[in-house]
């Protein structure tokens, strides 16, 4: 075993710093079968889940045993608080139990009516981009003085990520037009209104994330990528991906009249984001590997 991984914290220190591979999936289950203890087998389980992976049938009962166990047990284990939410949130994920979700109580409403609706919404969302032209826009600084805003706002659907526009930024360089936005779980800039959809990155987060403060006021259909994307995207790049990265791969997948791609890529020593100055890039992230892919997506997807 890697010396990294030899300890829980090490173990948990490198999946953070977005190294996401089979030694490391190893490491965990290790660790687990070393201890036995709630906590370990609950580390294992979410790294299994951020690789894409659901839990199988034996962790599944394993994990209703965990939850069943009396409170002096749950207590001696420290299943209680957030890890006691976690716990549900993969059983109800895997068993598809939207009721009741294991969220903080004031979006408990709103996470019930995403997760109930998610298949329909997602095949909703298939069926706006098969007969469309679709262009998704990232927040390269190499938009700046390109002035493609009136040719991306000709398109039928416009994909956008985060905080888009600011006072950095120009309509004829990146248009106005919305239709999909595409929000990071850690998000908390400006909320676009009246969005048709919107995307939440990360491995479906509509079963794992617990505040959504950010969305609780949303009234667009709230989409989260499903698992078996992220799982196809993390063995691309041994790591997780970013949003942009993510939402790309899940589009070329799915049927669209015309798929375009603009506003991706950095030049060495440029700033990173061009709606937000000094923004930086998140370590944590396989940039060299996404840049090859990405740059040889945007050749087949010109705007």
């Amino acid at each position: 075993m890697n010396s990294e991984f030899r300890t829980v914290t090490g173990a948990k220190q490198a999946s953070q710093a977005g190294r996401y591979d089979c030694e490391l999936l190893h490491s965990f289950r290790y660790h687990w079968q070393q201890q036995q203890s709630f906590e370990c087998w609950l580390d294992y389980m979410i790294f299994k889940r951020q690789l894409g992976y659901p839990l199988s049938p034996a962790h599944l009962q394993l994990a209703q045993d965990w939850r069943h166990k009396n409170w002096l047990q749950r207590f001696k284990h420290k299943l209680y608080g957030h890890r006691a939410r976690q716990l549900r949130n993969l059983i109800d994920e895997t068993k598809g139990n939207f009721a009741n979700p294991a969220v903080k109580t004031p979006f408990q409403q709103k996470v019930t009516a995403w997760r109930q609706h998610e298949a329909q919404h997602f095949q909703k969302l298939q069926q706006r981009l098969s007969n469309a032209n679709v262009v998704v826009v990232g927040n390269s600084p190499n938009l700046a003085g390109q002035a493609q805003g009136a040719q991306i706002d000709t398109n039928d659907i416009v994909v956008r990520f985060n905080q888009y526009a600011s006072e950095h930024t120009r309509e004829r360089d990146i248009g106005n037009r919305l239709d999909i936005w595409v929000m990071a779980p850690g998000y908390q800039g400006p909320v676009p209104a009246n969005v048709e959809f919107v995307i939440v990155t990360g491995p479906n987060m509509l079963w794992w994330q617990q505040n959504w403060r950010i969305l609780q006021s949303h009234s667009g259909k709230v989409i989260g990528v499903p698992l078996n994307y992220w799982k196809h995207c993390v063995e691309l790049l041994s790591a997780p991906p970013s949003a942009g990265f993510l939402v790309v791969q899940l589009l070329k997948q799915l049927p669209t009249k015309q798929l375009s791609i603009t506003g991706f890529g950095v030049q060495e020593g440029s700033p990173y984001h061009h709606a937000i100055k000094g923004h930086q890039a998140v370590s944590r992230h396989n940039w060299s590997a996404e840049s090859k892919i990405m740059t040889e997506w945007m050749q087949q997807h010109r705007l």
